[in-house]
């Protein structure tokens, strides 16, 4: 994770390996306003795995090195990790809880 998240000039994009240089920079400005200054991408192979004789593949894809004019900054509050950790600690708590619960029917009842 970023240590910051002001002044970011470039972002890095996976994308499918039929995506262009400018079908890429379009979708950035004109969904996401973003001023593009250029976009340099790299076709990547999935990785391989051979088990049992069986050779699986993941799909081919496309990553792409956008290059802003300005610079970008995100709100802090944007993604609310904070928040997710704290609701599963909830949940884990709950669990745990939930199980010497368990127990302590299961001593009572014995």
């Amino acid at each position: 994770m970023p240590t910051s998240f002001t002044n970011i000039q470039g972002i890095t994009l996976k994308t499918i390996p039929s995506a262009t240089k400018i079908k890429i920079k379009h979708v950035l400005e004109s969904l996401y306003g973003f001023v593009v200054e250029r976009v340099q991408t790299l076709n990547m192979e999935g990785k391989k795995k051979k088990r049992g004789g069986i050779l699986f593949a993941k799909p081919d894809y496309k990553k792409a090195y956008v290059t802003l004019k300005t610079p970008l900054s995100i709100n802090m509050n944007l993604f609310p990790l904070k928040m997710v950790e704290d609701a599963r600690k909830q949940i884990n708590k709950k669990n745990v809880s939930s199980v010497i619960e368990d127990e302590e029917e299961e001593e009572a009842l014995a």
